[in-house]
């Protein structure tokens, strides 16, 4: 699929796509293991996953970064997310992209099927409000499609729902301040990856809140992966490739392997004895 720039600006999505090389997708889950102590806040796992920086980096996912930001691109964000069964994501804006511009990938790494959706609403990169400012405002219901649609369409007519159900591995593409929502109605845990980039020219920020537009932001600067390019800006905690130092993935597969483990059945456990 050809990448069209203009359509990216005006709608705000492009996709979906595939990532052609799924072989280490198996591997890179286990990434999650990492424990969170262990990176600066929680969307910065990059900084010690080899593997989540392999896939940040892939051909079919940068050759398409290129054309939207150029070449000098920032991988600020990263987040694995398990949905569980009948979860829902409501309708809502990343406070972070209400402070500064930039593209989210979405990736699908296991158990999508036509049960686990992805819906956005196009054109609402350009709106000056969220969902949740909706809510707090108009008492929206901000985790139904229609009622956050049709706020969306007063403020600009040609918003549209999109509803995506993706297979493993493949992404969509998004202008950081769309509006988006996951659901899963499956009987699964879907498995997915989030990465959020923006360039240089961008100051990047912790928020301690998700109070947009009031967002609160910490003093703590996360740290950013130069992906491509050079950075001339000077603007945030920029780590190079080749200085990273990433957690030996022996250790991820078993010392921390077996932690998270222990620690999410505790969590079962006690979640049982609770009822």
């Amino acid at each position: 699929m050809d990448i069209d720039l203009k359509k990216f600006e005006t709608e705000g999505y492009l996709g979906p796509f595939s990532i052609n090389d799924q072989s280490y997708f198996n591997s890179l889950l286990k990434e999650r293991y990492i424990p969170k102590n262990l990176y600066t806040w929680y969307k910065s796992p990059h900084e010690k996953s080899q593997k989540l920086v392999k896939i940040a980096s892939d051909k079919n996912i940068l050759s398409k970064l290129k054309i939207l930001l150029k070449e000098n691109i920032l991988l600020w964000g990263s987040l694995f997310v398990d949905q569980k069964p009948d979860g829902q994501h409501a309708w809502h804006l990343d406070v972070e992209h209400g402070s500064w511009n930039g593209v989210t990938v979405w990736i699908g790494l296991n158990n999508l099927s036509e049960k686990t959706s992805l819906s956005i609403i196009t054109h609402t990169h350009l709106l000056k409000t969220a969902p949740l400012e909706l809510k707090k405002k108009l008492n929206v219901d901000h985790t139904k499609d229609q009622a956050v649609l049709e706020e969306a369409k007063k403020l600009d007519p040609r918003c549209e729902l999109k509803k995506f159900y993706l297979k493993n591995g493949e992404f969509i593409i998004w202008s950081g301040r769309i509006w988006h929502s996951t659901l899963n109605q499956s009987s699964r845990i879907r498995q997915s990856i989030i990465l959020q980039y923006c360039t240089p020219n961008n100051k990047v920020k912790i928020p301690t809140n998700f109070d947009y537009p009031n967002t609160a932001w910490s003093k703590t600067e996360p740290p950013c992966i130069l992906i491509s390019g050079k950075d001339e800006f000077n603007f945030n905690k920029v780590l190079l490739k080749k200085d990273l130092k990433f957690i030996d993935s022996f250790k991820i597969l078993t010392v921390y392997s077996l932690r998270y483990k222990i620690s999410h059945f505790l969590r079962k456990f006690r979640k049982v004895l609770s009822n």
